[in-house]
């Protein structure tokens, strides 16, 4: 069955025959932040005074929105390319527990996600007002998601007055969709059979059953009142919008080690930026709205056991964002302030940085003859501000990150001998100690053991003295973004710059996270023919992240020293001594299996006697006082 899974990812999303990397759907896991599929128990039927508005970015509006259907979409930042507003809804094969909705055929296709409304009292509208009520939405064909193939659909359904489920509008993959466009859709709902003290509206995805695959992304569905305002039939949203995420803080990096941003302030920070659009359609040039921001930051400083400190910090007020904002325009804001260096506490443990951003829209501006554009009589008691603010996190620790800790996709590469290296470039221009390497490798349907030849490298030039690292070990897949930490047997120390990455060893796809919302792509390398090649077609960020620390003298970079413990014999033939006490031992060969061994307590020390010694290379872990030692051990 895997075979024919990778057959169709293969064809689906190889990204090109040179660098050879291929994109693959995960599993994903439902969680309140990122799933919504609104178990409510309370399914009145709403009072239908003023419209109805469903944003993905936003779950808490002042009316129930969506009833109780068993099954759910995934509310996500990355898979909507130029949306509407940010957070998508998206469509696919897995249910609200993240898995397949068919585990025993991969290709059983049928009806998977749905979002179906509350009811709705239509019976209330004014009759004189029907022949204007209309539904607006917005779709995507696949963004950033996995194409859906021919045949497979998106469709609307309103459900009438008999409890019947009429589909009213649906779209296919006919060849002609494009994937980085959100297209708006009206429905006019004007037929008597609607308008009764129930209704509701299903939309629904027919795809592939077994997956993350065929998806659809859908945002901002809305329905009118039938007042004025609505006349031409598609509504006049007084609504600018957030698009983006904010951008990086550190230069490249999301995330850095405190010590190295110290060494250099100025250089180490960066200027946020951030998208915005305009949804009213007749604001053009000349009648744009005039938008500005302010901004602030969320300080807090953690050392060792003390009360963390915090600081808020306001950083812009109302700064204009420059020309008016006309319809569909997509405009980037850089944030002109940015938190002060010299208001952190450089010995402290870390530094987290909560930065706040908020838009001054004019939103909810009451219109009046002169000024405003909010209608209240058709518009409440929907609030378009609730699009108009956003946070972002930005961590000072031990480790380097592009990425911003949620994978949309996995990536890799899927021939044997095939390599990958992922550059980091130090922001200080002192040396520094590897301690360990975090990695996220996603399941995406293929649980197959798997080892790869893990490697750390000084420079891309295949000389044996640039290989920093080098070891086969047993991969470890996780899932809700949880990375997996490779220990480094010798801590090892770098300077300027380095690359983590490995070589396979089977033609299997080792897919690591990619972050979509951001794109350190051209930090990616891949050599599958004996030459390194720089990535210009996978656009995101890796999720691996190299962790520092204290080596054997090197700089200590916010981690606990660790007690120095010795292991003798060193070769030897199958017993060992450690010259600490071992409160537990563990004992790996190159494949990452488990070995036998039997331990005593002598002394001062521990005596490790291997059970069965077969000569060669292992890995001996040992615990002391709260601290896991690693050292490699050769049996003779």
């Amino acid at each position: 069955m895997n075979r024919i899974v990778y057959t169709i990812l293969l064809l689906t999303f190889s990204i090109g025959g040179v660098c050879q990397f291929v994109m693959v759907p995960i599993q994903k896991e439902f969680s309140a932040s990122k799933y919504y599929n609104a178990r409510t128990q309370d399914i009145t039927p709403i009072l239908f005074l003023s419209g109805m508005i469903f944003q993905a970015s936003v779950m808490d509006m002042q009316i129930p929105r969506f009833g109780s259907t068993g099954q759910s979409v995934w509310v996500n930042e990355g898979m909507g390319i130029n949306p509407p507003s940010l957070n998508v809804a998206t469509f696919d094969g897995l249910d609200s527990l993240g898995k397949p909705y068919n585990v025993n055929d991969i290709l059983a296709k049928g009806y998977a996600d749905k979002l179906i409304s509350t009811p709705i009292r239509m019976d209330l509208v004014d009759p004189a007002q029907q022949a204007s009520i209309a539904m607006t939405f917005f779709y995507e064909f696949k963004g950033n998601g996995e194409a859906p193939d021919p045949g497979d659909k998106l469709s609307l359904s309103f459900k009438n007055s008999m409890n019947v489920w009429d589909e009213i509008w649906s779209i296919e993959n006919d060849g002609t969709l494009s994937s980085e466009q959100f297209v708006a859709v009206t429905i006019p709902i004007t037929d008597s059979k609607y308008f009764f003290d129930n209704f509701q509206f299903r939309v629904q995805n027919f795809a592939r059953l077994s997956g993350p695959y065929d998806t659809w992304q859908v945002d901002y569905i809305y329905i009118n009142n039938g007042k004025s305002q609505t006349s031409p039939v598609f509504p006049l949203f007084p609504d600018r919008a957030i698009t983006t995420p904010l951008t990086g803080l550190f230069t490249d990096y999301r995330s850095m080690p405190v010590t190295h941003f110290f060494s250099n302030t100025i250089d180490n920070l960066s200027q946020p930026s951030i998208s915005i659009t305009n949804l009213r359609q007749d604001q053009v040039a000349g009648n744009g709205q005039p938008v500005s921001y302010s901004s602030e930051a969320i300080i807090t400083m953690v050392k060792g056991t003390d009360t963390p400190v915090v600081l808020t910090t306001p950083l812009d007020i109302n700064v204009n964002i420059g020309s008016e904002l006309t319809f569909n325009q997509n405009r980037v804001v850089t944030l002109q302030t940015i938190p002060d260096p010299l208001t952190f506490d450089a010995t402290a443990d870390s530094i987290h940085i909560k930065l706040t951003v908020g838009f001054d829209t004019g939103d909810d501006k009451i219109k009046t003859p002169t000024e405003g554009d909010y209608d209240f009589d058709v518009f409440n008691p929907i609030t378009f501000k609730n699009n108009d603010s956003l946070s972002a996190t930005y961590l000072l620790s031990n480790f380097y990150a592009y990425d911003d800790g949620k994978a949309e996709y996995g990536a890799g590469l899927n021939q044997p001998g095939a390599q990958l290296a992922y550059e980091f470039t130090m922001r200080t221009d002192a040396s520094d100690t590897l301690v360990a390497v975090d990695i996220y490798f996603p399941r995406f349907g293929d649980e197959s053991s798997q080892i790869i030849q893990f490697k750390i490298l000084k420079d891309l030039t295949n000389n044996v003295s640039d290989i920093l690292v080098q070891g086969n070990i047993p991969i470890q897949r996780n899932t809700q973004n949880k990375f997996w930490r490779i220990p480094l047997v010798e801590p090892i120390g770098v300077k300027d710059k380095f690359y983590i990455g490995w070589e396979q060893t089977s033609s299997a796809i080792i897919a690591v996270g990619l972050d979509k919302n951001t794109d350190s792509g051209d930090r990616i390398y891949s050599n599958i023919n004996g030459s390194w090649v720089q990535n210009t077609l996978l656009n995101g960020s890796l999720m691996i992240r190299p962790i520092f620390g204290k080596g054997n003298g090197g700089t200590i970079s916010n981690v606990m020293e660790q007690p120095v413990v010795s292991v003798y014999p060193n070769p030897g033939e199958g017993v060992f001594y450690t010259s600490m006490v071992a409160h537990d031992v563990k004992l790996f060969d190159v494949t990452g299996r488990i070995v036998p061994i039997e331990t005593e307590q002598v002394n001062d020390g521990t005596r490790i006697s291997i059970r069965n010694p077969t000569p060669g290379l292992y890995l001996l872990r040992t615990l002391h006082n709260n601290y896991w030692k690693s050292t490699k051990v050769v049996i003779r």
